[in-house]
């Protein structure tokens, strides 16, 4: 059994496949299987998954058929030997030491490793409680949020880890994270120092095409709510809440322009949140934008 199984979910990456397995085969750290999921694509791309399977054994393929990001995760998982499990998109990269350092942090009193991707970092920090990286997981701090660059236990997936509708297609790292985290009461270690990850922008990213709305975010909230224990629930509303007026703020600007704001008003997104709001005293001060408030008041009449 080897130590880390690198999961990619493939799907019509032809051009930027090659560049993403280069850089994973030129790691410091050697102990790794490489398992590709080709989800179906339709460009060429599953030929080349084949081909660069033939030209080395760390490299394994499986052949679906489209089911979206997450459930080409949960089948690479499923394909998975390894003790360890990281996530790599087929358009990213890793640098040559990230999975030396992100494994040299594992231990038996951890089951979450995080290596942080960008610049906003936790200083100092080398470990977090488990509520607490729960707390900003939701919040979406620090880029903790995303799926790539963590390493992850093996053993704490099981078949609703990675099942999510097939309409949430943006947030659904935040699901996953959130339900591993509740599955592990260890603490988190955090990798500090240069990035462990690579994120290559192009024009394909989910993150510039994607529109958020009222109606998304509130199918996604409920999502994030199943993903939580409900004895749990009372203990991160507060968080949740937080998270949704952010959401909100951004929905809110979306619909000035598009002259959309009584929709809003009105939506089932705005009146659940306003319930939570008035169910756990929720206050101004811990989300100061007076227009935003404006805007509940007029909506909560």
């Amino acid at each position: 059994m080897v130590k880390v199984s690198i999961v990619i979910p493939v799907y019509n990456r032809k051009n930027f496949l090659t560049v993403c397995i280069k850089s994973l085969l030129a790691q410091s750290f050697e102990d790794f299987e490489i398992c590709l999921v080709d989800d179906g694509s339709t460009d060429g791309t599953g030929l080349l998954c084949d081909e660069l399977a033939e030209k080395d054994t760390r490299i394994r393929v499986l052949h679906v058929q489209n089911g979206g990001a997450a459930y080409a995760r949960q089948k690479g998982v499923e394909l998975a030997t390894g003790e360890w499990v990281v996530f790599v998109d087929s358009d990213d990269t890793m640098p040559a030491d990230a999975l030396q350092r992100l494994f040299q942090a594992t231990s038996e009193d951890t089951d979450i490793v995080v290596g942080f991707c960008r610049k906003k970092r936790l200083w100092g920090v080398n470990r977090l409680s488990p509520a607490c990286y729960r707390k900003l997981l939701i919040k979406g701090r620090y880029n903790i949020s995303a799926t790539c660059g963590k390493l992850f236990r093996r053993t704490l997936f099981d078949e609703y880890t990675l099942r999510t509708p097939r309409e949430i297609v943006m947030g659904e790292d935040m699901l996953m994270n959130l339900r591993l985290a509740f599955a592990s009461s260890k603490p988190v270690r955090l990798v500090g120092g240069n990035s462990v990850y690579n994120y290559i922008q192009h024009g394909g990213n989910i993150t510039h095409v994607f529109k958020l709305t009222a109606d998304y975010e509130y199918v996604f909230h409920k999502e994030r709510l199943s993903s939580i224990p409900e004895e749990e629930h009372a203990r991160y509303m507060p968080v949740m809440i937080y998270r949704r007026l952010r959401m909100l703020r951004r929905i809110l600007r979306c619909a000035q322009k598009d002259n959309t704001v009584e929709e809003l008003r009105t939506s089932a997104f705005v009146k659940e949140l306003l319930a939570d709001i008035h169910a756990t005293r929720y206050t101004f001060w811990r989300y100061p934008h007076w227009r935003l408030w404006q805007f509940l008041a007029s909506a909560g009449k």
